[in-house]
């Protein structure tokens, strides 16, 4: 009803929190560990690091169980980055898969960022791949998917702080205009051109 002098009402719920934590204790204990499933998991619990130390869950895994789990399956992508930077999902020595193996780059340097130890060495054979991305594209991938795998794989570079500008004009000339590249394409390149001045 109203009220003539104004008010605030605040309700808080744990519901959100408690689905975020059982979201937690899926991951941690999701048992198929293929490259994608791993390197999603490494993602998801260093983009929510900040906020699982600020909720305290008591269902939650202790801040020592998640940081031992993100260090384990960094040493696992280890094991499973192929020499030419890239990685398959199951096995080292097949032939990389491109947008897996930016996933997992993207995966990588966010961990880094949130102070998670990733071997300088496995990041720059991932900078190394994703550096050369339109090389490594089979031909029978659609030019919609090509273009998107790239425009990913600068997004990364420019976290890995190596954007590629030019490269990023290239893929809109191939694309034949801005307008023909997807949102989320352009999405992906709009940090790397958004610092470079001459692309204002």
């Amino acid at each position: 009803r109203p009220d003539p002098y104004g008010g605030l009402e605040v309700a808080t719920s744990s519901t959100q929190l408690q689905e975020l934590t059982d979201a937690v204790i899926y991951l941690v204990n999701y048992p198929f560990e293929c490259s994608e499933q791993i390197s999603s998991r490494v993602l998801t619990l260093a983009a929510l690091k900040d906020v699982l130390t600020a909720f305290k869950s008591k269902d939650l895994p202790s801040a020592q169980a998640m940081q031992d789990s993100v260090a384990a399956d960094i040493k696992r992508l280890q094991g499973l980055q192929n020499d030419d930077g890239g990685f398959d999902f199951w096995k080292q020595g097949e032939p990389s898969v491109p947008f897996l193996s930016v996933h997992v780059a993207h995966a990588l340097v966010r961990a880094k960022e949130k102070g998670y130890a990733v071997p300088d060495r496995m990041l720059e054979k991932s900078k190394d791949y994703l550096g050369d991305i339109a090389k490594h594209i089979p031909n029978e991938y659609s030019m919609e998917s090509r273009n998107a795998i790239r425009a990913y794989a600068l997004y990364v570079l420019n976290l890995m702080k190596d954007p590629d500008a030019g490269e990023a004009w290239i893929l809109m000339d191939d694309a034949g205009g801005v307008d023909k590249l997807s949102l989320e394409s352009l999405g992906w390149i709009l940090p790397t051109l958004a610092a470079d001045p001459d692309s204002a």
